[in-house]
């Protein structure tokens, strides 16, 4: 867009400027109360309870100790429980104001904004590495994800509250906003990073910085600079997806990134007097916002490959506006719903799950159905089939290993029977200095090892964009699903010439046959075939294993091998989740000590 379109279209409106996020301010003026069963209800139930815990608590300092263990122990988890824990009290204290239309919230709403603005820096230790080495002394001029969101979160408050807050915090709040963050973003003679980059990164921050940006830059001809600077970080991240909107760092920072790319844009159009509408006019924003409709499996099961939690919900606030927008969204399911204040107190999508919610439309639009998703140039293949009484699920992955927050799992599955998740991707690890430096992939969850892929003469998958897959064969038919993958390049073993895994997925039966052809320069290999679960296995025959399911005993799966061909043996790892618990992870092995120059294995998943 050029500059004297975007410059026309904000001085046609720059009157209008009061009345931004109106659809805020109508809830804050509004004494309508929701009925017990709605989905607005559930999140107010939510947040009270919430509201009432950060009264009896004071506000949590940010020790130099704490803050300082990243740099020390290359840990994260201490200070960020403690920072996120005034943005959650936050997002709690604007939900509870928003849902009561009363002042009854504001002095800890005042005392809250102030403890913010009095943090040395917005920007997380983890994130510090990052900084300009120009600005060294000036950490609190350093911009990342969370200095750039609670830049947004706190003007968007005060835009809100603007009758009701004191004047002095408003004040106050603009200054620390224009000092920490607008400034400096206005006044660089380079582009930070996150600017050109094509991960959540761009959007996040640039769309953040855009909404501050409109919320304190009145004058149009002061915004106007700022705005295209954002326009040209929302173009850059939208090529981080592949061609038919597949984002390939997961559902969660789909929902992140993609969030802020839609907030940011329902914003700028009101600002524009609906002149600039970045989310209806580009194509590919249209299909990234269809790509839940493919990750998501039965219930809140997902697709979860990368840094990606293993269940996930509707945003309801989000959802709405899409449906609003695109009248090919559906919705899965409204069964599970996120918590609307997140371990992070991530503002915009709390606020929006109260102000944008459109519940009549989501309970139209909800409703899964039982079909093959095929994403060519992401390379996944997203199953799910009515076998009987039962629902399969199956999902499979080639792609590259240098993708964002990239797993090596080239040929990597999930295996899914009635919301048992029976063949698992692990997801997200706990994130440390280690987990994004150069030991990444001595973590399980991160190593083809904690994948369910071969393993060839005791190597594992290699990182880099050079090892790749390629697709061989993508075919689904009522009765079959057939994924072919060529995975040779997937592992820098200099004696394998060809390594080919095909999926068929039988949907009459609810059977999953996994065959991998090898070929060798000579004989001689050892081939294991790896899986990955959480449900204990036993060795209860020759050729069988079956997985009994921790919930529920009566419950199991069958896998299938040539007793003659492979050994089975089993071990348990420890895998430290995102969260920072640890979970039992069992890794099932059917070796092959040594084949011929060429080796057929064959493996079959059959319901218990």
């Amino acid at each position: 867009m050029n500059t004297r379109v975007l410059l026309n279209a904000l001085l046609a409106a720059e009157s209008e400027h009061a009345n931004l996020f109106q659809e805020a301010l109508q809830i804050a003026n509004s004494l309508e109360k929701p009925s017990a069963d709605s989905l607005l209800a559930v999140v107010y139930n939510e947040v009270t309870p919430l509201v009432q815990e950060f009264a009896t608590k004071p506000i949590a300092a940010l020790p130099f100790k704490e803050w300082d263990f990243y740099r020390s122990k290359g840990t994260r988890m201490e200070f960020e429980a403690l920072y996120f824990d005034r943005r959650r009290r936050l997002a709690a204290l604007v939900v509870a104001a928003l849902k009561d239309g009363s002042d009854s919230y504001i002095s800890d709403l005042e005392n809250t904004i102030w403890a913010i603005c009095d943090e040395y820096t917005w920007c997380l230790p983890a994130h510090l590495m990052n900084h300009d080495e120009a600005a060294e002394g000036e950490e609190y001029k350093h911009i990342d994800l969370f200095a750039s969101e609670t830049a947004h979160a706190l003007s968007e408050t005060c835009h809100i509250f603007r009758d009701r807050l004191n004047g002095l915090v408003i004040r106050r709040v603009q200054r620390e906003i224009m000092e920490r963050v607008l400034e400096p973003y206005m006044s660089l003679k380079r582009a930070y990073w996150w600017e050109s980059c094509d991960i959540n990164w761009s959007a996040v921050c640039a769309g953040s910085i855009g909404m501050s940006a409109i919320y304190l830059l009145k004058d149009s001809k002061k915004l106007m600079p700022v705005i295209q600077r954002v326009l040209a970080s929302m173009e850059c991240f939208l090529e981080g997806f592949s061609e038919e909107g597949a984002c390939l760092e997961g559902l969660g920072y789909w929902y992140y990134g993609f969030g802020y790319y839609v907030y940011f844009s329902e914003l700028l159009k009101q600002r524009t007097g609906g002149k600039v509408d970045i989310l209806l006019t580009d194509d590919k924003a249209r299909k990234v916002a269809q790509f839940p409709q493919s990750c998501f499996l039965q219930g809140n099961q997902i697709a979860n490959f990368s840094d990606c939690s293993r269940q996930n919900g509707i945003q309801i606030g989000i959802f709405s506006r899409l449906c609003e927008q695109f009248e090919e969204i559906r919705i899965p399911t409204l069964a599970h719903i996120p918590p609307t204040v997140d371990h992070c107190g991530r503002f915009a999508s709390a606020i929006r799950n109260v102000v944008w919610l459109n519940e009549d439309l989501l309970r139209a639009r909800e409703g899964m159905t039982m079909q093959t998703n095929y994403l060519p140039d992401a390379q996944w293949l997203i199953s799910r089939a009515r076998v009987g009484d039962k629902l399969v699920s199956f999902a499979a992955k080639g792609g590259h290993n240098d993708e964002p927050h990239n797993h090596n799992d080239l040929g990597h599955f999930i295996w899914i029977v009635d919301d048992v998740r029976w063949f698992e991707d692990l997801g997200a690890g706990l994130y440390t200095k280690q987990y994004f430096g150069e030991e990444r992939y001595s973590i399980l969850c991160n190593s083809s090892g904690g994948h369910s892929v071969p393993i060839i003469n005791g190597s594992h998958q290699a990182e880099g964009i050079t090892h790749h897959a390629q697709v061989l064969a993508a075919d689904s038919t009522d009765e079959q699903d057939l994924f072919k993958l060529d995975l040779t390049q997937a592992y820098a073993v200099p004696s394998l010439v060809k390594l080919e895994r095909e999926f068929d997925l039988d949907k009459q039966r609810g059977q999953l046959t996994i065959t991998d052809n090898f070929e060798f320069r000579e004989s001689g290999a050892a081939v294991t075939e790896h899986f990955v679960t959480l449900h204990q296995p036993v060795i209860s025959r020759d050729g069988e294993i079956r997985l009994v399911s921790r919930e529920d005993e009566r419950r199991s799966q069958l896998l299938r091998y040539d007793a003659n061909q492979l050994t089975a043996s089993i071990q348990t790892a420890q895998h430290e989740n995102h969260e920072g618990g640890t979970e039992t992870v069992y890794l099932i092995d059917l070796t092959a000590a040594e084949v011929g120059a060429q080796a057929r294995i064959v493996v079959t998943l059959e319901l218990g």
